[in-house]
């Protein structure tokens, strides 16, 4: 019996009900909206060093994630003695030199610069009027440090929550885009792909742009004026680093403060008058914003968030007043990304193409489309995916501990046995990679028969290709660039090739342990043949049969599948963006 579908009016009435829901619980819960855009904020930022960790390693995301968490709680513990004091320093000496500067300003005298009828505008107004400015701008950055989390994190519940909710969008990310990719038309997924790549890139953009511009021009700015004997150098270094975070207007606020300090104070060593010293400290000032803008911002930030200094300005006023820091911080992000999605709506609705077309190397029309991404290589691994594993091991578990049938079953010994091969594989690879780097050839030719057989791999002798492999490969061929990675060494691979009549220039790609110092799943090989390949990762699919093999071509954004003839099992790989299970159901999904 099919269920009864929806009248448009019900439709209509259930989505407005769902709008005023969605409207309801964001009034009634907004002083969590902060700590939310904090939470999503620290995951972006957090999961580059979790995937680095992930592709050096092989470990699981969960893992990863707990070993960061542990690096950055024991960084913190140790701040208060290191730099904490220093920086506290660093913001009372600029507090007192701003304080004497407006004090300066306040009490400037001078003649009247401008008559308009009853209206004199005079110097002394206009410097007094500066300083009052500086007073009400600069409380923020003059501040205590510790006050700009205090409006973020107003208790330890919301720390606790903050902490929690970016645990899991950290190392459930991939779940999470899957999770929405499934929920888009297959005939949109791409545009979604595409589009979640573009908004990266321009979240990667500013915030590691952001970050090198601010120590780049703090470090400037500190050298020009110690160098110039301009007060307190350093507090005015930190105050041109802190302000980098506010596009356009920073810049302006820093100059600005710089060379009234050099007015008001001029040089500790320079036998200049004050103002010939400002106008100096303001040129160096000018050179260094103008090297910002002509080189360090298309260096370091790129076109992607190029936006005109007015709506920068606007954006960073409003989001100052519906957020405050959080929102002077991720103003210019945000209006960059609508600018994005405005400009895909737009493309849509006149029926123009919103990207420029991938580039493609093989000239032939890729048809594959994995979570969003149009394939154009394919990486084999080989034990497992195109040889059968031996299962010897499992087999001598089951003889060995006999003694436990009581407790536990052949079966389960088995499966206990099996699950250990798989957990084992990335050690025992490192161990290897390591008695390779020290050249202890000797030693590895004696463990390798152990090792081996751990990792479930068959001799060479005895090494076969699973049924249709070799047709299959022979059709992926024709629309895809194949690669072979293995962790065995060439020699054995070619061998494996020849015996199987499998022609080695089928494969654009074969690495093997000599070609790398680190063996999977350590992200070397993966980068290597990505290199090879001259594509970008996330044009590449990884298929494994164990998912600690895969874990380093997610963590570089590549698709990964899974094949269940191997090692590994359906839940070991449900991060995986396919699951096979035989050869035919490749050829279908590629």
């Amino acid at each position: 019996m099919n269920s009864r579908r929806w009248s448009n009016v019900t439709k209509i009435i259930v989505t407005a009900t769902l709008v005023v829901f969605v409207i309801v619980l964001l009034v009634t819960f907004r002083a969590m909206i902060s700590p939310t855009i904090v939470a999503f904020l620290l995951a972006f930022i957090l999961s580059h060093p979790v995937n680095w960790l992930q592709r050096q390693t092989g470990w699981t995301r969960g893992l990863s994630v707990a070993v960061l968490y542990i690096v950055i709680i024991a960084v913190l513990a140790l701040m208060p003695a290191l730099f904490i004091q220093r920086a506290i320093g660093l913001f009372t000496s600029l507090q007192h030199t701003l304080e004497d500067l407006i004090a300066s300003l306040r009490s400037a005298q001078g003649g009247p610069l401008l008559t308009f009828g009853n209206y004199h505008l005079s110097a002394d107004n206009l410097l007094q009027g500066v300083g009052d400015v500086l007073q009400n701008i600069l409380i923020l950055a003059t501040a205590d440090p510790l006050t700009l989390f205090r409006g973020l994190t107003t208790g330890i519940l919301t720390v606790v929550y903050v902490l929690v909710l970016n645990f899991w969008l950290i190392k459930d990310v991939h779940k999470l885009k899957k999770l929405v990719f499934e929920q888009v038309p297959g005939d949109y997924q791409e545009d979604m792909h595409r589009l979640d790549q573009e908004l990266g890139r321009v979240w990667n953009a500013f915030l590691r742009g952001q970050l090198v511009l601010s120590l780049v021009v703090g470090l400037l700015v500190w050298v020009v004026t110690m160098i110039l004997g301009v007060p307190n150098a350093a507090g005015l270094a930190l105050l041109a680093a802190t302000m980098e975070f506010m596009p356009h207007i920073g810049t302006g606020i820093s100059t600005t403060i710089g060379t009234a300090v050099a007015l008001f104070q001029g040089s500790t060593w320079l036998p200049l008058s004050n103002i010939s010293f400002a106008l100096i400290v303001l040129i160096f000032y000018i050179v260094i914003a103008q090297m910002e803008h002509v080189y360090l911002i298309p260096r370091f930030v790129g076109g992607r968030v190029k936006l005109h200094p007015a709506i920068t300005f606007i954006g960073i006023i409003n989001g100052a007043m519906a957020f405050g820091v959080l929102g002077v911080l991720l103003a210019t992000p945000v209006i960059a990304s609508a600018r994005l999605i405005i400009a895909y709506v737009r493309c849509k609705l006149l029926d123009l193409e919103p990207f420029e077309p991938l580039p493609s190397t093989t000239g032939v029309q890729v048809r594959g489309l994995i979570a969003g991404r149009k394939i154009e290589a394919l990486i084999f691994d080989l034990d497992g995916t195109l040889t059968p594993v031996d299962l010897q091991f499992t087999i001598w578990a089951v003889k060995q501990f006999h003694w436990l049938d009581p407790l536990v079953s052949a079966n389960q010994r088995r499966y206990m046995a099996q699950r250990f091969m798989v957990g084992v594989e990335g050690t025992v690879n490192f161990v290897i990679s390591q008695l390779l780097r020290l050249e202890l050839r000797h030693d590895l030719k004696r463990l390798l028969p152990f090792f081996d057989r751990v990792r479930g791999y068959t001799k060479p002798e005895a090494m076969k290709v699973l049924p249709g492999v070799v047709d299959g490969l022979y059709e992926l061929s024709m629309r895809y660039r194949l690669g072979l990675i293995s962790t065995r060494d060439r020699q054995t691979v070619q061998c494996f090739l020849k015996k199987t009549g499998l022609d080695e220039q089928l494969f654009d790609v074969i690495l093997t342990c000599e070609d790398v110092h680190h063996l999977l799943p350590h992200s070397e090989a993966m980068r290597l043949a990505t290199a090879k390949f001259n594509l970008e990762a996330n044009q590449l699919l990884a298929i494994s049969d164990t998912d600690i093999n895969l874990r380093a071509g997610r963590a570089m954004a590549m698709a990964t599948a899974g094949v269940l003839w191997g090692l590994g099992n359906a839940a070991d790989m449900r991060d995986a963006d396919l699951i096979l299970t035989t050869i035919l159901e490749m050829l279908q999904w590629l």
